[in-house]
């Protein structure tokens, strides 16, 4: 099995062996979009042209765009794209205009998702380019539940210090 290499910071996106002596990798993709993935990362295109800068936009904004992700986390998402700035640079560039409408197409995509991911350096594929994971989540069938577990919350006023958490 081939691995990420993230050539900027030298993190790898490694398979891991369990302890059946089976190959395992975190990814929150499919293990055939993964392979994909893996197979787009390595391919000499993945460094010479940025596939964010040339995605077609699903919404537009002045310094922004919506754009379907090509490998996405389909293993807990029905729907995932990003959002990227459109000019080429990192979070730590950003403009004044930029970050103002930011918080703008965040709050615009509240109501079309279920969660607003952003990975950290280590797992970025395309680190010097800023964007976001937007996605819609997955139902999951849980079967049917007989009894509802009570929730419990503890504050200072339902025990004391001395005293442990029912």
């Amino acid at each position: 099995m081939h691995y990420v290499l993230d050539k900027i910071n030298g993190y790898a996106n490694m398979p891991i062996r369990n302890n059946m002596g089976e190959q395992s990798v975190k990814t929150l993709r499919s293990i055939a979009t993964h392979a994909r993935y893996e197979q787009h990362c390595a391919s000499p295109l993945f460094s010479k042209n940025c596939y964010l800068c040339s995605a077609p936009p699903i919404k537009a904004y002045r310094h922004w765009k919506v754009i379907e992700n090509q490998y996405p986390y389909d293993e807990i998402a029905t729907m995932h794209d990003m959002v990227v700035l459109l000019r080429h640079d990192s979070e730590e560039n950003l403009t004044r205009a930029e970050v103002r409408e930011y918080k703008k197409v965040k709050a615009d995509l509240h109501g079309s998702y279920d969660m607003i991911l952003e990975n950290t350096r280590a797992q970025k594929s395309i680190p010097g380019h800023h964007h976001l994971h937007v996605l819609r989540i997955k139902e999951r069938v849980m079967g049917k539940i007989k009894e509802r577990p009570r929730a419990v919350f503890f504050t200072p006023a339902t025990h004391t210090a001395n005293e442990s958490p029912p």
